[in-house]
């Protein structure tokens, strides 16, 4: 397993998503890396705000308008972030 591998298991691990098959975790990469320059500009955005929802609620926006479903992408994407910061 490479690094990348190990730090999306840490990523579901720490979202609570272990349980995804291998197919709804490759649609959840697909969506995070489609979104990943959309929550970056926010970030720059809304740097007082600590995670991806609360940047997106800040600026009006769903996580639809940015390619992510409600029911743990947006902590996905931040905690996968995270990870590969420490990578």
């Amino acid at each position: 397993m490479n690094a990348y591998e190990r730090a999306v298991q840490r990523a579901l691990a720490a979202t609570g998503q272990t349980h995804l098959s291998n197919r709804e975790i490759t649609a959840l990469l697909d969506r995070t890396e489609e979104a990943t320059t959309n929550a970056q500009h926010l970030q720059r955005l809304h740097p007082g705000h600590a995670t991806t929802r609360d940047r997106l609620r800040a600026a009006g926006l769903s996580c639809a308008q940015i390619g992510l479903h409600e029911d743990g992408d947006p902590e996905f994407l931040d905690a996968l972030l995270k990870e590969l910061a420490h990578a």
